[in-house]
């Protein structure tokens, strides 16, 4: 490499660096979550890095950062929660997660049976409603939004087919632990 084409690269990197800095210093002083701007609430967070890398030390990012620390710049993918649901005694833990190589061996249409029972807005306010503490059909049905004790059997049985409920014990119905963040990263991903 010559000078020139150094000192091109050095003014190239120094001109990523002011961008990073006047983005950083955006989203900090619009006081938005996740970098976003008031302008635009659907965009992508800001992360510091048109090859999407993220500034280290940027708070905003620390769990990417520890992504990127783990896995390398090949990254991957995860989702990770820890939360106490309603009523109970003891919080939930989960973490799962791909590198980006092992990414490329999924298939999504596998994921189709799982996403589709959670596309009707009663199954989920079903689900929601199991989350919060309701545990039998009994307790669903003093809710009019569900519908008939058919239609609510049809539907936990659905929910509970692509593992979104079980059975703790005898007609009583509840989110397995396994299945809790999961659930709501997906309400987050929907609703975010």
């Amino acid at each position: 490499m010559n000078s020139s084409q150094s000192g091109s690269g050095l003014q190239d990197r120094l001109a990523e660096l002011e961008r990073k800095v006047a983005a950083l210093e955006s989203a900090s002083t619009s006081g938005t979550m996740s970098g976003t701007t008031p302008a635009d609430p659907e965009a992508p967070a800001v992360n510091g890095s048109a090859s999407g890398s993220p500034t280290a030390g940027d708070d905003t990012f620390w769990a990417l950062n520890g992504l990127i620390d783990h896995l390398g710049e090949e990254g991957g993918v995860t989702y990770t929660g820890h939360t106490t649901p309603p009523g109970a005694d003891a919080p939930v833990s989960w973490q799962v997660g791909l590198d980006s190589a092992s990414l490329g061996d999924l298939s999504f249409a596998e994921a189709a049976p799982t996403l589709a029972a959670l596309g009707n807005p009663v199954r989920l306010e079903l689900l929601q409603a199991i989350y919060e503490g309701a545990s039998t059909v009994a307790e669903l049905g003093r809710d009019e939004r569900f519908g008939t004790t058919g239609q609510i059997y049809h539907h936990v049985n659905a929910l509970a087919g692509a593992g979104w409920l079980e059975n703790s014990r005898r007609g009583h119905w509840r989110v397995p632990a396994q299945k809790i963040i999961p659930l709501l990263t997906l309400v987050l991903i929907g609703t975010r």
